[in-house]
């Protein structure tokens, strides 16, 4: 009987334990074969909608990441400020630079500064299919209801590239793409990438001479706000330890007012700011044509004496940008300038300079194309440069007059009419 009911157990169990084995095995084979033909998706996600992406693009494959890196010591102050990035918003740093090849960090304040994607070749970030990829990838991956954008590189304007010394936005010493090693980005070609892309919050450029009229009106329908600077502004460029707040928070005024209380410090001597509201701009064209293509008409050529230039230094022959509030001050009669003031004042809402320090009775601004870089006449300052067309550009070989009547605001402004 012991024997029997032993024979009658341990059938059972051997039975049993036999189909467990069959059964894992069949498993096995089909979590194998599973796993071969669908591998793990190890591309990254998209992240929820947030408030505000935040994208700094940093053009510095060029001089700026000399020793010692700008490019390194700016991202070292976002890193030191990285609390005041709130848990809704995005901070992503596109960098180019020398020293190694592009990448995309995530900036927060939870985790720090960390690498996002490594390119795997150098790229030209000054390129327009470059930008638009680089710029779709963060808008598909890092979605938000609104989005901000800081330009860094060198940069000296609208002027087109084919003129020597010019730089237009941006220089990238990528090899191989032209004689002298160095590409920039025409702002018409900025322009048509951007168009591409949700309508920014604000555009700010920590580059220099980008805050001319002619710039911000060819941008005015992707951005609500630019930020800038008419001149050049310091080697450190912005001190982010005090605009990362603002730059979060989409307050362009806020930006221009963090940017400028960075300044003075013990090395360079100020720094001139503005921000343009770009929903007003085409009524300041309007009036600036009423009011100042009279005195151009028939191809006359006033004076400048007394104008306030930007950049002004015979040797490297740049182009003689002047302070617009100042241009038309010196111009027109003072109830047409009361008059056009008025509209200036909606368009550009917050213009600032560094008060004069250090025993300098006017005030200053840092330069290295301009032999003369001091405001005499600072009431008569608008922070916004402008281009005045001169018989000079004619003959000097860089077309500058030309190259004038193919920007927007040649049109919207009434040049056309004057002979220019």
């Amino acid at each position: 009987m012991s024997n029997c009911k032993f024979l009658l157990t341990f059938a059972p169990m051997k039975r049993f334990g036999l189909y467990i084995i069959i059964l894992y095995s069949v498993l096995l084979v089909a979590g194998c074969r599973d796993r071969l033909e669908y591998p793990v998706d190890l591309t990254p996600k998209p992240r929820a909608e947030a408030e505000r992406t935040v994208i700094i693009y940093m053009a510095a494959d060029n001089t700026l990441d000399n020793y010692p890196s700008a490019a390194r010591a700016d991202t070292t102050e976002m890193v030191s400020s990285k609390d005041m990035i709130p848990e809704n918003v995005n901070f992503i740093i596109f960098m180019d630079t020398r020293s190694g090849k592009p990448a995309i960090y995530e900036l927060s304040a939870k985790n720090g500064m960390q690498l996002w994607k490594q390119y795997g070749e150098e790229l030209c970030s000054t390129s327009a299919d470059v930008m638009l990829q680089v710029l779709r990838e963060i808008k598909t991956f890092f979605p938000a209801r609104h989005y901000g954008i800081t330009f860094w590189s060198h940069a000296t304007g609208w002027t087109p590239r084919h003129n020597v010394r010019r730089k237009t936005f941006g220089q990238d010493d990528y090899p191989g793409t032209s004689t002298s090693g160095e590409t920039e980005m025409e702002i018409p070609v900025l322009r048509d990438v951007l168009a591409q892309l949700p309508k920014f919050d604000y555009i700010f450029f920590d580059a220099c001479f980008m805050q001319c009229i002619e710039v911000a009106y060819e941008l005015r329908e992707v951005t609500d706000y630019m930020i800038g600077s008419p001149a050049e502004i310091p080697g450190p460029g912005a001190p982010y330890y005090k605009i990362v707040e603002p730059l979060c928070q989409g307050d362009a005024m806020g930006i221009v007012r963090g940017y400028d209380s960075g300044y003075p410090s013990s090395i360079y001597t100020g720094v001139l700011l503005s921000c343009i509201d770009c929903s007003q701009l085409e009524s300041l064209a309007e009036a600036t044509g009423r009011f100042l293509t009279p005195f151009y008409m028939g191809h006359t050529e006033p004076s400048t004496q007394g104008f306030l230039c930007y950049c002004d230094m015979a040797v490297n022959k740049f182009t003689y940008c002047f302070d617009m509030r100042t241009t038309m001050r010196r111009l027109l009669p003072p109830e047409d300038y009361a008059a056009w003031m008025e509209l200036y004042n909606q368009a550009v809402p917050l213009y600032t300079l560094t008060p004069p320090h250090d025993g300098r009775i006017y005030p200053e601004w840092y330069a290295n194309y301009c032999d003369y870089s001091v405001i005499v006449a600072p009431e008569c300052y608008g922070g916004v440069s402008m281009f005045v067309p001169m018989t000079r550009y004619d003959t000097d070989g860089y077309h500058w007059n030309e190259d004038f009547q193919k920007t927007a605001w040649y049109t919207a402004a009434g040049w056309a009419a004057t002979g220019w």
